[in-house]
């Protein structure tokens, strides 16, 4: 072997080691969505991977430190371990699969509650990912080993090298494994990507050790190059070792806390966290690789870093305080575009390293000291392993008990204080060990008092950390609010925000998930005026009262989420139910509803009713009983772990645990979503449920109704309303009528079916659609406009399609804001009323009485227009008014009105032609429809005068598909799709696309 042949190898093993670094992270990050699938809620299976992570490396790394010495080639050792890493990660998938499938099926269900299936579900957990993770631990003492004996002359400098190469390579993984694999291989995916990764590692470091045998079998450890340290002294370094990983990960668990605040608690928020703090211990690591070696003393050098730590950790609590006000500035400037989300995401990363980088810089210089120093005083190489093992379990015990004791306890401030405090301790303690250190104490204790000090005086406004400002909610309208209620809990900040006017809004960790009028929580009187329901209230009380209808007569239903209480509420007025469980993740949620009594009293009251603190995943899974009712009711899906409550597996599970004619019910908000985000929901709905209707809850809000067992039945509206309980908790608002809560179903698996048929996956855990791109819409402020446009499309398509008319129905009050049909209705009465509105009344009741009269003068003046085109548009006004929250009605006296005003002035032909294609359109004439849309596109005319684009393309083909006459299907949506302006990924475009394909299809003559 040449003389140089070791320096062209040391910079290839550093290279090597950072690919490993990636790999390992992207291990990581993966497992957390694994194990988060099995044990339960994203924080808690964030922990358990950290933790058995973690500790599966402190166990490898102390098993490879007690065999250094005895190990002659550890490089070959090194791809030994890397190749088996390698190998497990391809078969982890499967052997994920295999293991909690038999759990779920055979072990939990045969478990007592409690305990027995905890234990049981974080052992599995445990086991699934402590193979790689020992190996994992093994790999950096046998490279630091390997690239020591190639290298020896400076330890400090390789050891710094390899902390830096692994650290960074994490801090990169993370990000390529969060923002680019999951999205375009799922989770099996980045498995194979890290598994890949291991084994080409592998590969190359068993060529290098096969060229460098000769230099391996002749190489020597570090010699020491100081006085051995005494007993004392090499426990005060390992001491050091645990306790600063310890303050380390507290801060990592409280930053992540307090920065999902500021960013959300979105899953890509917590991986930019991650790497941010991983990027710093590898800049750390960097700059002090060119400094240990020519260090006199280290105890002076790590305890004047590990003083510096906790003060610099506790001094960024003051910008953490200005993150609010720039998070706001930032989201007023930046554009709600695909770009501006990647500036939105930079920026935030940016935003993490202000706020982690000063700490972690100093974290990262303490593993390559704390080696060093023992490798100097005469441990060897077995101080490789043993440093690292009992820093990994400090890190350990710091993640367990910052994240389920100490922030519970302290709060987000308290866990920074104290944690800094711990380092300050443990750097003035290793500054008393040498003598040169003395005379520093001095600055330590004055760093004690100044970590305090700022603790104290830094004000962290709760109402800021809680006002939703990752949202662009305003800290002005925050800072006008109380907070009755907050806490810090085990997986979210819980806080209760109470307006002037008595309104209350629940939020974990600033995001509101319920809310409640002062009214509300009111008892009433005979003087109580009714209101209408509007906000949240409308989806807490709709969300229980809509499967009560569906099964009316269920005896024992589960509901998933606290919230306000008020849904589990609503459904314990039915006396048929005997037994109702709501499943709650976090303690906190409990004590935060307990300020909307009385309007969910007997959620907390009810002998019936039963709250269990529990992940609803992991309660289900090792529960045997069958439900008639379940109902869900989660956050936002773009919050980390939520997206998991809506994918194909997870319905699975759930349809398992329904009896016999159980009914499914969940809540879904589409005003953060896109069209396409809700089709992938609907799609892994329709996978597992033979039969399923959408429910309008909300301005932005469905309720998704599915059925265990064959076709849902007709929903009971009268027999809930006629429940006495239920009739004094709606004491406040307008009476409620069957037509009203008929007017709230928006469409069903009929209707939907060919439209679902053109989703490629449906949102599933192993390819989290649902979760990847979700926070990216709410960014943009997306919404899934054409799947809500379906509750007032005039055309009505829904209906047209599945061939079920809706009569005029008599609407004289508004009962629930933001229901598009019934708020037609309601319209279509005002106008027919031809009377004036309340001085009082909203703005557009009055633009309804203009439109009335406008209409009523130009008939009346009898004058033909100057141009048609206006007046088409004024009549279209009208009739979309009386024949709204209509199909396949006609108001006929309305029609021929405007037919005999156009044919007795002479209109143009097109006009006759647009009367009477919307005519024959609203009143399912389909053969008229089509010769009328065949008057209106006149031959190589390729631009519309007389009628919108999207409104002949889909009035047409809906009538070609009537007809049921397939080669009419095709030839209209080709004759009429040019015209077309809508985008193609609306849920209209994607409906009928959708229909047009299954017409073409084998099957029959008629979509299904």
């Amino acid at each position: 072997m040449t003389a140089d042949r070791p320096t062209r190898t040391v910079p290839l093993l550093y290279g090597l080691f950072l690919l490993s670094g990636a790999a390992g992270l992207c291990y990581e990050s993966v497992w957390s969505r694994y194990l988060g699938l099995f044990v339960g809620h994203a924080a808690y299976a964030q922990v358990l991977v950290l933790a058995i992570f973690l500790g599966g490396m402190s166990l490898g790394a102390a098993l490879i430190s007690r065999r250094a010495r005895t190990i002659a080639r550890p490089l070959l050792a090194y791809a030994a371990m890397e190749a088996i890493a390698g190998l497990i990660g391809l078969g982890f998938h499967d052997l994920f699969n295999a293991v909690t499938g038999a759990a779920y099926q055979e072990l939990l269900p045969a478990l007592a509650s409690g305990p027995m299936r905890t234990a049981a579900t974080w052992s599995i957990a445990a086991l699934l990912i402590l193979p790689q993770s020992i190996l994992l631990g093994t790999t950096f003492p046998l490279m630091s080993a390997a690239v020591l004996r190639l290298a020896p002359a400076a330890p400090g400098r390789v050891l710094g090298w390899l902390y830096f190469t692994n650290s960074l390579g994490a801090a990169i993984g993370v990000l390529i494994a969060g923002f680019v694999l999951v999205e375009r291989t799922g989770l099996p995916g980045v498995l194979a990507a890290a598994a890949t990764a291991n084994l080409v590692v592998a590969l190359v470091a068993f060529i290098l050790a096969r060229r460098a045998v000769d230099a391996a079998d002749g190489a020597e450890a570090p010699a020491p190059i100081a006085a051995g340290a005494s007993a004392s002294q090499r426990r005060l370094l390992l001491w050091a070792a645990g306790l600063t990983a310890f303050a380390s990960f507290c801060y990592e668990i409280d930053w992540i806390r307090m920065l999902s605040l500021v960013l959300g608690s979105a899953t890509h928020s917590f991986e930019l966290m991650l790497s941010a703090f991983i990027l710093g211990l590898a800049l750390g690591a960097f700059w002090i690789r060119r400094r240990s070696d020519g260090s006199a003393d280290p105890f002076v050098q790590l305890g004047t870093i590990q003083i510096v730590m906790g003060v610099l950790a506790v001094a960024t609590l003051p910008l953490y305080a200005a993150s609010f006000p720039a998070m706001a500035l930032l989201l007023t400037t930046v554009s709600r575009s695909a770009a501006g989300y990647v500036a939105f995401s930079f920026v935030r990363y940016l935003l993490c390293l202000v706020i982690m980088l000063p700490a972690t810089f100093c974290a990262g210089m303490t593993l390559p000291l704390l080696t060093r120093a023992l490798i100097a005083r005469g441990e060897g190489e077995a101080a490789i392993g043993r440093v690292y093992a009992v820093n990994t379990l400090g890190s350990i015990v710091g993640v367990i008990a910052a994240s389920l004791l100490l922030l519970p306890l302290l709060g987000l401030k308290g866990l920074a204080v104290v944690a800094g405090m711990l380092d300050i301790g443990v750097g003035m303690a290793l500054l008393r060990a040498s003598p040169a250190g003395t005379r520093a104490l001095r600055g330590g204790a004055l760093a004690l008092v100044a970590v305090v000090v700022v603790g104290v005086v830094t004000p962290l406004d709760r109402t800021v950390l809680v006002s939703g400002v990752f949202r662009g909610s305003s800290l002005a309208v925050a800072r006008s609010v109380t907070l009755p209620f907050y806490a810090d809990g085990r997986t979210a900040t819980v806080s209760l925000s109470e307006s002037p006017d008595g309104f209350r809004v629940l939020a974990t960790n600033g995001k509101a998930d319920a809310s409640l009028s002062a009214f509300a929580r009111e008892a009433c009187t005979d003087s109580t005026v009714r209101r209408r329901i509007e906000g949240d209230q409308v989806t807490q009380l709709l969300l229980g009262m809509i499967p009560l209808a569906y099964h009316p007569q269920g005896g024992r239903a589960a509901v998933i989420g606290l919230g306000s209480g008020v849904t589990s509420h609503i459904l314990l007025a039915a006396p048929a139910l005997t037994d109702v469980v709501t499943v709650e993740i976090e303690p906190k949620m409990l004590e935060a509803a307990q300020f909307f009594r009385p309007a969910n009293r007997r959620t907390f009251d009810a002998a019936r009713s039963t709250i269990v603190l529990e992940d609803a995943k992991a309660y289900f899974a090792s529960s045997s009983r069958k439900w008639d009712l379940i109902v869900s009711e989660p956050s936002n899906p773009w919050v980390s772990g939520v997206s998991g409550l809506f994918t194909v597996e997870f319905y699975r599970r759930i349809r398992g645990q329904l009896a016999p004619n159980g009914v499914f019910a969940q809540w879904l908000q589409t005003y953060e979503l896109d069209d396409d985000l809700v089709l992938s929901v609907l799609a892994a709905v329709h996978e597992v449920f033979p039969d399923y209707r959408v429910h309008q809850v909300g301005a932005g809000d469905l309720v998704l109704v599915a059925s265990a067992e064959g076709p849902l039945p007709a929903p009971d509206w009268t027999s809930v309303l006629a429940l006495p309980a239920l009739g004094r908790d709606l004491c406040h608002y307008v009476p409620l009528d069957p037509g009203v809560l008929d007017a709230t179903l928006l469409a069903d698996r009929r209707l939907l079916a060919p439209a679902v048929a053109l989703v490629g996956q449906p949102n599933s855990d192993y390819y989290p659609t649902l979760d990847l791109q979700a926070e990216r819409r709410r960014f943009e402020r997306r919404a899934a406009v054409g799947m809500m446009a379906l509750g007032d499309d005039w055309l009505n398509a829904t209906h047209a399609l599945t061939r079920t008319a809706i009569a005029p129905r008599e609407a004289e009050v508004l009962t629930m804001l933001g229901m598009r049909r019934e708020s037609a209705q309601w319209r279509r009465t005002w106008q027919r009323r031809n009377a004036p509105p309340p001085a009082d009344a909203p703005g557009f009741l009055h633009d309804l009485r203009y439109d009335a009269l406008g209409w009523e003068a130009v008939l009346a003046h009898d004058m033909p227009p100057a141009d048609w085109r206006p007046w088409l548009a004024q009549f279209q006004r009208v009739v979309q008014t009386r024949e709204g929250g209509t199909a396949g009605w006609v108001d006929t006296t309305l029609a021929a009105e405007a037919m005999g005003f156009a044919v007795g002035h002479e209109a143009p032909s097109e006009v006759l032609a647009v009367l009477a294609f919307r005519r024959a359109v609203q009143g399912w004439d389909d053969v008229g429809a089509l010769r009328a849309a065949g008057r209106l596109i006149a031959p190589n005319v390729h631009t519309l005068e007389w009628i919108g684009g999207d409104e002949l393309h889909d009035g047409a083909v809906i009538a070609a598909l009537r007809l049921g006459d397939r080669a009419e299907v095709v030839a209209w949506d080709r004759r009429t799709a040019p015209f077309a302006q809508r985008a193609s990924s609306d849920f209209r475009s994607r409906l009928l696309s959708g229909w047009i394909r299954a017409s073409a299809g084998p099957a029959s003559s008629t979509p299904p």
